[in-house]
């Protein structure tokens, strides 16, 4: 594993070339309805590995945003409805396996609890080899059931952060050395994000994310607030959409804000949007990634968030961002005007960032990181 801590390119190694032995049928599970960053990760690394030859399909939940987006890029989905005790209906039973009898894969990818307590119970009964759960959450499963199942179903463990994965080893300390854990940071394509040649200062920053409580928006919101009181010209771009949306206008409204920010809903035109911008500002809760940080990183803008589990993985304080302590309004207001007042600092911070970014983070490194997994016994 690499050394996070590195801010500089790795000379390319074995970790980072594609593998080179016979492919066989893999089937991706993700039963989100919505759009997040697991449904960003199954659909690019089933792209990615379609590309090198793999078989590949898709187990997706029908009329979901993964699916129209998959079907978009020509992979092939199987749709069913499937939910926790989907086990337990014959008619969901029978579907899934003859779907597994069709394609006959060798391993099935999980994206979370609820796919390893249906396709994954299902594919452990139907003898497929390798059941691969990945979290991308640093969250505990949660449940009796859950907490069975993960020490049962599953085969191998991939993670998408140390911080993930340390948040499963506190709850499962007997069972994951024996699914032999590994870590595989997620993955960009970095050939859709180019950044400008010269950046001139627009004192705008911006965000990107689901509007839901956990991103925290309403920090950010109130952090911008404070950001005003010193750069009264400032502006806030939030990019994305979710069941917050109506709170987070109210907020701005209450604080007479909202004609600073701009409010984009979800838009598939990230690096356009992030172009026009100063600085990159993430103020989650919690991550277990994030990929947004990476997609700013590699449009050379500078990232200020909340020192939280994996954000410290993807940025180096100092070094390509700023991190302040997790909810603390204050000291992330100051992290922001800092930046806008150095915009020579904030694009050092951002020219490192990129460097990192294609060092560590890219989909051709992850995919070769897959593949690894996919082929060991």
């Amino acid at each position: 594993m690499s050394d996070p801590s590195n801010p500089l390119p790795e000379p390319a190694g074995r970790s980072a070339a594609p593998v080179r032995e016979p492919r066989y049928p893999v089937l991706f599970v993700n039963l989100s309805r919505t759009w997040g960053g697991g449904e960003q990760w199954h659909l690019a690394t089933a792209l990615a590995l379609s590309k090198r030859g793999w078989p590949v399909e898709l187990l997706v939940r029908p009329g979901s945003m993964l699916e129209g987006r998959a079907r978009a890029e020509g992979l092939a989905c199987c749709s069913v409805s499937l939910g926790a005790a989907s086990a337990l209906n014959p008619i969901k039973v029978r579907r899934v396996l003859k779907e597994l009898g069709r394609l006959k894969p060798e391993a099935i990818v999980l994206n979370g609890g609820r796919e390893l307590k249906s396709a994954g119970v299902l594919a452990r009964l139907a003898g497929v080899p390798r059941v691969i759960l990945r979290r991308g959450i640093p969250q505990p499963a949660g449940d009796w059931l859950g907490r069975q199942i993960v020490r049962r179903v599953p085969t191998r463990l991939i993670a998408n952060s140390q911080a993930t994965l340390d948040a499963l080893t506190a709850d499962y300390p007997d069972r994951l050395g024996g699914l032999r854990p590994r870590v595989i940071y997620n993955g960009v394509d970095a050939s859709g994000f180019s950044p400008p040649a010269t950046r001139h200062s627009t004192k705008r920053l911006a965000t990107v994310g689901r509007l839901e409580w956990e991103k925290g928006h309403d920090l950010l919101i109130l952090a911008f607030e404070i950001v005003l009181r010193h750069l009264p010209q400032a502006r806030l771009r939030i990019v994305g959409d979710g069941r917050e949306r109506l709170a987070l206008e109210g907020l701005a409204d209450r604080l007479g804000v909202r004609g600073n920010i701009e409010f984009t809903g979800e838009s598939r035109r990230v690096p356009e949007l992030l172009r026009e911008c100063d600085v990159f500002v993430l103020p989650s809760r919690w991550e277990g990634f994030g990929f947004a940080m990476v997609e700013a990183m590699l449009m050379e803008l500078p990232v200020v968030a909340f020192d939280a589990l994996a954000a410290k993985e993807v940025v180096v304080n100092g070094v390509t961002g700023l991190l302040t302590p997790v909810g603390d309004v204050e000291a992330l207001a100051a992290a922001i005007v800092a930046l806008l007042e150095q915009p020579a600092r904030a694009r050092d911070l951002g020219k490192a960032g990129r460097l990192r970014a294609l060092s560590l983070f890219t989909i051709d490194r992850a995919t070769s990181e897959l593949e690894r997994v996919l082929l060991e016994s």
